[in-house]
């Protein structure tokens, strides 16, 4: 709690035994929280883990340590859920905005993970420590489109670029600006690419002139004019080392006015990097007389001749066909093993450089970006998925090499490699604002998962029926599943949801009756089931009531009601509108407190307010003290007094709702997604992927 935390995080491969291990991945789960907070906050987020970890006596002796009374918690984590924990994790870095682009670069020991954020800004970290490296960079004044990383007279840069139409090369550990890659006025570059030729650092680019350019780094402050290959179209591109020589990968698409990308042929080709020239057609036989193919004049050159350096080496490379516009291609330059990885919006394709052949079939799945590294002598990709986990996969087996990497709270977009201390190390980043750093060495505490949905699940509940403790799921497959929690799987066959698909379930108790509501079709559809017989007993559509939205169900008197956005409420039963609208926006809950309906709002600016849902009137002074957005609220009893709890971003507050005083805040490693005060005042909290159910401090 009151060590610092760079220090305990550089210690941490030191651990020895299991029980060093788990307190080793109980810290590095929040590190990134546990760098900028005090001793109260580190003690609230290691005391958690270790309950997500299963340990709650370990827990229990974290929340005993000794900080200051005035931070003492009012609740202590009792128990909870580790869905979203991976051992494996090393650090977790947050960013300032949406990571774009990724990479890693190696220079003289020193490993760095770099990252390009949607606000313009460019980050490095130490890839050993978790340290960030230098000053954040403003590299451009929009987002930064595209990344490359090399080594520049033994230090490391990255290349960037972005929509204002510049290339930059930027010093990482001084965060100053090298120099500039230039390009015709009426051109810009959209994707990037580093390499060595003969040794020398050299940064691929392609245009939207349809060239691809080749810089030489060394040679920038000369004003060199770049390499240009005139290549045509180049929806995705990556570098690598095919029989010893630096090469371009491409993919193109032959159809370059088609207005159906579905239909659209797509090629990968491959281009001599010092030369310009193109390699053959792929397909063709390894034994098959070499031959270039000038792009100029569409005609074959022969070994030595038209400027070739005669050295009697070429090769031929395959095109392949795709189904759709490759969105990426990776390769791993430094392999002597070069395979590329492309995808569209369909399908997976893994191509062996030097034998020009496809392995094995495309894998029918939504890949948004990957990153390929031999791994233990094996060829591995890692795959991050448009939603979900990050899979590492054997390319040459085509099976899963690990378990996938867990934790991002939203799409991947970017991920990287690096060998560093001899630890195969593996970085992503994403839409959650996080770099997150994976040692792909170590091992992973796996634990159990519900499948069969055939798209992603955006309502869960769970509820009680004849005397069996379910959880009904529901997402954009529009199926509603229904699940025994003792181990049985999934029970009958799915309910209709939504022709949208559902993103809200609420289960109770109406008449004695396990119900079920549901919400879909864009917020515009209310299905009510009964959970017994399964029969529905009634739909409702906004279109009835008027009402643009219902942001949330809740009960009143024992009826099931809707609560839209601005706070109106409607009775589901008796399709009217019930209670005083009221005077601001932003509902969070409607809950039963002291006998009294209420309603909770929240604004940031306006602070939280407690309304009587029958009268409109304000039952308690604004609720004030929150430092960010509050998205998600709760009232209770505690100790006999009433208490409201409200959460937004990554902590949740607690106030007393008779003087309006803020008694206490309790911070969590993820975004709060939704919380509540159990009748006997314990706190459930929904963070990340998981729950923890906090009791208070005796």
């Amino acid at each position: 709690m009151h060590g610092d935390p760079g220090l305990i995080l550089a210690g941490l491969d030191g651990a020895v035994g299991q029980e060093e291990a788990l307190a080793a991945a109980v810290y590095r789960t929040s590190g990134h929280v546990h760098r900028d907070a005090g001793a109260g906050v580190r003690r609230q987020v290691l005391a958690l883990d270790a309950a997500r970890y299963g340990n709650r006596e370990l827990a229990r002796n974290i929340a005993q340590v000794a900080v200051r009374p005035e931070l003492d918690d009012p609740w202590v984590v009792q128990w909870a859920t580790g869905s979203d924990l991976d051992s494996r994790l090393r650090y977790a870095l947050p960013a300032p905005a949406k990571v774009g682009v990724l990479a890693t670069v190696v220079a003289e020991g020193l490993g760095l993970a770099v990252a390009g954020c949607d606000d313009g800004t460019l980050h490095a970290w130490d890839l050993a420590t978790g340290s960030r490296i230098g000053k954040a960079v403003s590299a451009h004044t929009g987002a930064v489109g595209t990344l490359a990383t090399t080594v520049l007279d033994g230090r490391p840069v990255a290349v960037t670029g972005g929509f204002d139409r510049t290339v930059r090369v930027w010093d990482l550990a001084r965060g100053q600006l090298v120099g500039t890659c230039s390009a015709v006025d009426d051109s810009w570059v959209k994707s990037l690419a580093a390499g060595l030729v003969e040794g020398r650092p050299v940064v691929v680019g392609a245009c939207v002139d349809d060239v691809v350019r080749v810089w030489d780094l060394a040679t920038l402050s000369q004003h060199s004019e770049p390499l240009t290959i005139p290549t045509g179209f180049v929806s995705a591109l990556a570098t690598a080392v095919l029989d010893g020589r630096a090469v371009a990968v491409t993919s193109h698409s032959e159809e370059l006015g088609a207005t159906d990308l579905i239909t659209g042929e797509e090629t990968v080709r491959v281009w001599d990097l010092i030369t310009g020239r193109e390699f053959g057609a792929l397909g063709d036989r390894p034994d098959e007389p070499p031959a270039f193919v000038d792009q100029r004049y569409g005609r074959t050159v022969e070994d030595g001749e038209d400027g070739g350096d005669g050295d009697g080496e070429a090769w031929h490379c395959a095109s392949p066909d795709v189904n759709a516009a490759a969105h990426f291609l990776v390769t791993d330059p430094a392999s002597e093993c070069p395979t590329a990885v492309s995808a569209n919006a369909y399908e997976v394709h893994v191509w062996d450089l030097a034998t020009r052949e496809q392995v094995g079939e495309p894998a029918a799945m939504f890949v948004a970006t990957a990153a390929v590294r031999m791994l233990h002598d094996r060829p591995a990709a890692l795959l991050a998925y448009a939603h979900g986990p990050v899979d590492v996969w054997d390319l040459s087996t085509r099976r899963q090499l690990r378990p996938p990497l867990t934790g991002h709270e939203a799409t991947v977009r970017g991920v990287a490699t690096a060998v560093v201390n001899s630890r195969h190390l593996a970085v992503t980043g994403g839409d959650d604002g996080s770099v997150r750093i994976w040692d792909l060495d170590g091992e992973r505490e796996t634990g159990g998962w519900l499948t069969g949905h055939a798209g992603s699940v955006t309502g869960v509940t769970t509820a009680v029926v004849d005397g069996r403790c379910i959880v009904v799921s529901g997402g954009s497959d529009t199926g509603v599943r229904i699940w025994d929690l003792d181990g049985e799987g999934q029970l009958g066959e799915p309910l209709a949801g939504c022709a949208a698909g559902v993103d809200l379930l609420t289960a109770g108790t109406v008449d004695g009756r396990s119900t079920l509501l549901m919400r879909g079709d864009w917020h515009k559809t209310v299905r009510i089931w009964d959970l017994t017989t399964r029969e529905e007993l009634h739909g409702r559509s906004t279109g009835e009531y008027t009402s643009p939205s219902i942001d949330f169900f809740a009960a009143v008197d024992g009826r099931f009601v809707g609560v839209t956005g601005e706070g109106r409420v409607w009775d589901l039963t008796a399709s009217r509108w019930i209670g005083v609208q009221p005077r601001q926006r932003g509902a969070l809950a409607l809950e039963t407190l002291e006998g009294r309906s209420v309603l909770l709002t929240g604004r940031r600016a306006e602070g939280v307010h407690l309304w009587d849902l029958d009268t409109g009137e304000l039952l308690a002074p604004p609720l004030t003290g929150h430092t960010s957005e509050v998205r998600t609220g709760a009232t209770g009893t505690l100790d006999g007094r009433p208490v409201v709890v409200a959460g937004g971003d990554r902590t949740v507050w607690v106030w007393d709702a008779g003087t309006g005083q803020q008694i206490g805040e309790y911070v969590f490693p993820s975004r709060v997604r939704g919380l509540t005060v159990a009748p006997d005042g314990r706190l459930v909290v929904g963070f990340g992927a998981d729950i923890a159910v906090l009791t208070h401090r005796r």
